[in-house]
């Protein structure tokens, strides 16, 4: 039987209601606007509205039977992320699990962060936003794998920044062994993000664009380290 959680609201700007979680047959009946195509491997993302309002779903179910199974524990694992999260207004509010091979989240209106027009204006809000919620999820000992990706950070019409796809999530709650040496990674890691994003959001545009193609992962390297260095100044002050 499907699961869901009651949709919570966020603060005075959180849409008065959700849609509701559909059945699998629902789903399968419905129209469907595809964010990605998953096959061989990956899930489906889909957009479906069945008349309460569009909602996001990642679905497993035309995988092959092994990717299934797999899937499942996928599923099984960022179902669990957004409900240790508890609603946070920085992600998209969990909706439910469908089924085994699916599950649903509210649909952000809103474009990357990348691609916003108001940078000149709004780039220290950006940040400080980003910073906010990175410490959130240091306290927490979560780390979001895919937070530097353009994809996943964006920005909904009223200027709140919203992470994306946790898929690619890991976390240590606080008291559990291994949370203090975990959250020092992690405090880096995100460190590390703001970096990239201060790069990104410069006024006059990423100063990186339109140079030779480094190898894969220089930046993030470097990103680290100057985080390394950042980090260690902050302890000494």
């Amino acid at each position: 039987m499907p699961s869901s959680k009651p949709p919570q609201q966020s603060g005075p700007a959180a849409e008065p209601t959700l849609p509701r979680l559909p059945t699998r047959d629902e789903l399968d009946a419905a129209e469907k606007e595809y964010l990605t195509r998953g096959a061989p491997f990956k899930a489906d993302v889909t957009v479906v509205d069945l008349g309460h309002g569009p909602m996001v779903v990642k679905d497993f179910s035309a995988r092959a039977w092994w990717r299934r199974l797999i899937g499942r524990l996928e599923v099984g694992r960022e179902c669990r992320a957004y409900s240790y999260l508890d609603a946070m207004p920085c992600f998209p509010v969990f909706i439910g699990r469908l089924d085994a091979d699916a599950l649903a989240v509210e649909k952000i209106e809103g474009i990357s962060l990348a691609l916003v027009s108001d940078i000149a204006s709004r780039r220290e809000d950006y940040l400080a936003q980003l910073r906010a919620a990175m410490e959130r999820l240091t306290a927490l000992g979560f780390l979001h794998l895919d937070a530097r990706a353009y994809r996943n950070v964006l920005v909904r019409p009223d200027g709140r920044i919203v992470f994306i796809d946790l898929a690619g999530a890991f976390w240590i709650p606080p008291g559990r062994i291994g949370h203090r040496l975990f959250r020092a990674f992690v405090a880096l890691y995100y460190e590390a993000n703001i970096i990239k994003w201060e790069t990104l959001l410069e006024p006059a545009g990423d100063p990186r664009r339109g140079q030779p193609k480094p190898p894969r992962y220089f930046h993030g390297v470097i990103d680290l380290y100057r985080a390394w260095g950042r980090l260690r100044q902050r302890r000494r002050a």
